[in-house]
């Protein structure tokens, strides 16, 4: 009977591997389906290319000609100039992120010198991307086998997931950090004795505190949340730990990696205290009047990208679940919160009390990170209406597996109704990704590069605005097609006396929105003696006209 119940157990484990395996592989094709699908380019993705593997600096000349080359050679590794992250560092420091992320895609820019591609900043987050659900996976495993399976749908073909996958910056690196930070710490409160492992814990945690704050500020917040209770619950653990000493250890280890991440980045203090992002983020914390409007848009993103229509309708039903059993019918919690398996009556009643206290401390970290994260952020990030989405990323894995998990356990009595509600929340995610939820794809971009190709030896100006070039780059994939551009600052009042734009029978014009730029442009037609015959499309920040 014993070896029979042992080859069904086995049996069981084996569907559920083949199961997650097989919903993993789904996931990462999905994954690449929308990246085939991805056509142009956010502005902070052309920087990331371009901080990262920049050659002579991307500026335009004044009243002169910018060649092809000019501008693709500032987004791709030249020959020779590989592996510079002497440079990259110091690009970083000019803006206001850390350097780590932008070490990795140089990296592997620099193992294709001369290429300018999505599928190179893609192949990263690809990367870190299943790194993410192979922690999620983990983390889940610290509970119980029993949810993983419904943890990792929900999380895989989550538009907010794939859409984060899709944007080329550190926040699916930063996604994999945070995730692999919690399951180390969440590992360690299994321990029944500290010894050699709690060494372990002190030295990852190090690690991957100056690694983690060399990714994104945002780290920070998530390691402090993760240190803070680890530290308090260290302090009070009277059960395991008879010496406060490990709380401080532990604490100082977690000190010691960010402080040598100032060592390595002394620019992080700047970025943090004295840049625009680090003004603009005190500044919206301390402001009170903003609660409203930005947890409406951050708990909406939760709601129409994250589970797609299902945030308040799952709530409702765990605020019915807890009703029901903490009123209706008064089950004892211990009969509820079995997270840890069921205990047999040959357990010991010490070793089900200590199992169901390690539980509660594992639910009590990931809320008390889940939630401390998710509110600093609110009251820290912009906010870009959806885009925004990005800068919750680290908790949306911890909010799918705290929702799912309650589910779970509410119902363990009704495994059908569980299983039930799992399946018509993914269903309803499927329907967004069917419903282009999955954002940053850009698709409308392509048929503006296929237009400039086919113009790319016709005379092109581009009327930019000279306080903000980085409005001209936003449009870099377009301008790329042309075999030159002549460019104009909207102030420059000289008049424009090139040969070559003024001999021309048409003229396409790129400008900027703005008074100076209208001027210019009227100046133009006047001085070229061309008409302007109408505006031909509407770009991010300017638009494109035809003179004739």
């Amino acid at each position: 009977m014993t070896d029979m119940s042992d080859g069904c157990v086995r049996n069981r484990q084996i569907r559920y591997r083949v199961v997650l395996i097989a919903i993993i592989m789904l996931q990462m094709i999905a994954a690449f389906y929308f990246c085939a699908r991805k056509q142009g380019f956010h502005y902070d993705e052309y920087y990331s290319y371009y901080s990262s593997n920049i050659s002579y600096g991307l500026a335009p000349v004044d009243n002169g000609w910018m060649h092809r080359s000019d501008i693709a050679d500032e987004f791709s590794v030249l020959e020779g100039q590989g592996f510079n992250y002497g440079m990259v560092k110091l690009m970083q420091t000019y803006d206001v992120h850390p350097p780590l992320y932008y070490y990795i895609l140089h990296t592997v820019c620099s193992f294709t010198p001369g290429i300018f591609s999505k599928w190179q900043g893609l192949a990263v987050n690809l990367f870190f991307h299943l790194l993410s659900i192979i922690c999620l996976v983990l983390i889940c495993r610290e509970f119980d086998n029993g949810f993983t399976l419904g943890v990792i749908l929900l999380y895989g073909f989550s538009p907010a997931i794939l859409s984060c996958v899709m944007f080329i910056r550190m926040y699916v690196l930063l996604n994999f950090l945070c995730l692999f930070t919690l399951f180390f710490h969440l590992r360690f409160l299994n321990l029944l004795e500290y010894g050699r492992t709690f060494r372990i814990l002190c030295l990852s945690a190090f690690i991957l505190t100056f690694t983690g704050s060399l990714t994104h500020y945002y780290y920070i917040v998530f390691m402090f949340f993760t240190a803070a209770y680890m530290t308090l619950y260290l302090l009070f653990d009277s059960v395991r730990c008879k010496k406060a000493v490990y709380a401080f250890i532990y604490a100082a280890s977690v000190i010691c990696g960010l402080v040598l991440a100032i060592i390595y980045y002394p620019a992080m203090l700047s970025h943090i205290f004295g840049g625009y992002r680090g003004r603009e983020a005190r500044e919206a914390f301390f402001d009170v009047s903003n609660l409203r409007d930005r947890a409406g848009l951050f708990i909406g993103i939760l709601d129409e990208y994250l589970l797609h229509g299902m945030f308040y309708i799952l709530l409702l039903v765990l605020l019915v679940l807890y009703i029901t059993i903490h009123y209706l019918h008064n089950r004892k919690a211990a009969d509820i919160h079995r997270a840890d398996g069921e205990a047999s009556a040959t357990v010991p009643e010490s070793r089900i009390r200590t199992g169901n206290r390690i539980t509660r401390a594992k639910v009590t970290l990931i809320c008390t990170v889940t939630i401390g994260y998710f509110v600093v952020v609110l009251k820290t990030a912009l906010m870009n209406a959806e885009e925004a989405l990005r800068y919750e990323l680290p908790v949306y894995g911890l909010t799918i597996l705290l929702i799912v998990y309650a589910l779970y356990v509410g119902m363990n009595r009704h495994i059908r109704a569980y299983m039930a509600i799992i399946v018509i929340t993914a269903v309803m995610q499927l329907a967004g990704l069917c419903q282009d939820k999955v954002i940053f794809l850009y698709e409308d971009d392509a048929a503006g590069y296929e237009w400039a190709a086919s113009h790319s030896d016709d005379t092109i100006v581009c009327i930019y605005n000279g306080t903000n070039e980085w409005m001209m780059w936003d449009d870099a994939t377009e301008l790329m097609q042309y075999d030159r551009i002549f460019c104009i600052d909207a102030e420059n009042v000289q008049n424009i006396t090139d040969s070559d734009v003024l001999a021309s029978d048409t003229i396409y014009v790129y400008a900027v929105r703005n008074k100076a730029a209208e001027d210019k442009l009227n100046k133009l037609s006047e001085t070229s003696g061309l008409h302007i015959v109408n505006k031909l499309r509407e770009l991010q920040y300017v638009d494109l006209y035809m003179l004739k």
